[in-house]
């Protein structure tokens, strides 16, 4: 440990867990070990460890998450950046700077993993690295069972709701008048350059709308009018 030892002892566990922080151990959007583990490690009791990682917490170098711990999330005061130095830091900043410029605007879903990944040809782990370090930030929240999207999941919108919108538009424009039958799945698909299960989700909303239904020996029909058009 750096610091002197007349140095209180949680000063000194703190200034050691932020020296392997800067070395990437663990990386900033990672978890710390557990007060148990870093009791154990540095042979303190569990208050001791408390009070460094509180002193942690209080400089912005971690962040607490209910009922799962504390995520490393960079040096320096709360919201205060650092330059990007690892690939999972590169992405993160390349996807704030999208977020930031509207290139990505609150409530849009953001690629999943393997998508980034590709996208900036590093592994599904880095990636995720980069997307956790957007969610200690709070630009990105994860919403279970639907992937990542900026802002949150208050804010979270889908392709779906998209395509949905846009269904809803056309059948109160009268594009697609009562009684009329929708494309089929496949066809809908290739026209909004979605996969079925996009076009599966949005077709969903709008028969829990009631403004189209399933009419055996048809396929889906549009039933009403979408609430509130004229």
């Amino acid at each position: 440990m750096s610091k002197a030892k007349d140095d209180p002892t949680y000063v000194r566990i703190a200034e050691d867990i932020r020296s392997r922080i800067r070395q990437g151990d663990p990386p900033a959007g990672n978890l710390l070990p557990s007060e148990a583990v870093l009791a154990q490690r540095y042979g303190v009791a569990r208050g001791t460890v408390r009070q460094a990682v509180a002193e942690l917490e209080r400089t912005g170098l971690v962040a607490s998450e209910a009922g799962r711990g504390r995520r490393v999330v960079g040096e320096g005061p709360p919201g205060a950046r650092r330059g990007a130095s690892t690939q999972y830091e590169t992405i993160a900043e390349a996807l704030r700077k999208r977020i930031e410029s509207g290139e990505l605007v609150t409530g849009q879903q953001l690629p999943g993993e393997a998508a980034t990944a590709d996208e900036f040809g590093v592994s599904k782990g880095t990636a995720r690295q980069a997307l956790q370090l957007l969610a200690s930030e709070r630009v990105i929240a994860a919403v279970h069972g639907r992937g990542w999207f900026v802002g949150g999941p208050d804010h979270a919108r889908t392709r779906a709701d998209d395509i949905a919108d846009e269904l809803r538009q056309e059948v109160a424009a009268g594009q697609l008048a009562v009684g009329a039958v929708l494309p089929g799945e496949n066809l809908l698909a290739q026209e909004r350059g979605v996969g079925r299960i996009t076009i599966r989700r949005a077709l969903a909303l709008l028969e829990a709308e009631g403004v189209i239904e399933k009419r055996t020996g048809r396929g889906r029909v549009v039933k009403s009018q979408p609430k509130g058009s004229s």
